[in-house]
């Protein structure tokens, strides 16, 4: 019989817990940082982007889901430290550079598909957020 080549059978060769920490990490920061965009909005459109910058929540909680799993499904354990920690100047940057990393970066938390189906979880929400922020706020 022959063996499944994923993570979840421990045969997939693109799984790498020192970058899925980091994967998570970037996620981390980034909840935190829209956290930082959702209390300083301001000026005209400032209740829509202040609602639609209300998901740090949720992305905080997806970034949870996805180390949650990986640890479960690869039996590796994800190690954090202090890392380096940025703002960007607006909430619509922001939010575009954590998507654009997080599209860049997937393939860090290997390729099972339940847990690139998180990371697409990740980018609906992000993806989302920038529509709200480009087109009602």
């Amino acid at each position: 019989m022959a063996t499944k080549g994923t993570l979840l059978y421990g045969n997939d060769s693109h799984s790498n817990a020192g970058e899925a920490s980091e994967f998570i990490t970037r996620l981390m920061h980034g909840a935190t940082a829209v956290h930082m965009h959702h209390l300083m909005v301001e000026g005209p459109g400032s209740y829509a982007a202040h609602q639609a910058l209300g998901m740090y929540g949720d992305l905080a909680d997806l970034a949870d889901k996805l180390a949650e799993s990986y640890m479960g499904c690869t039996g590796q354990k994800l190690s954090f430290g202090g890392g380096s920690f940025t703002i960007a100047s607006d909430p619509i940057a922001e939010v575009q550079a954590l998507y654009d990393y997080v599209e860049g970066k997937r393939a860090m938390m290997g390729s099972e598909s339940h847990i690139q189906n998180d990371v697409d979880e990740i980018c609906t929400l992000l993806s989302s957020t920038l529509y709200k922020l480009k087109r009602l706020a």
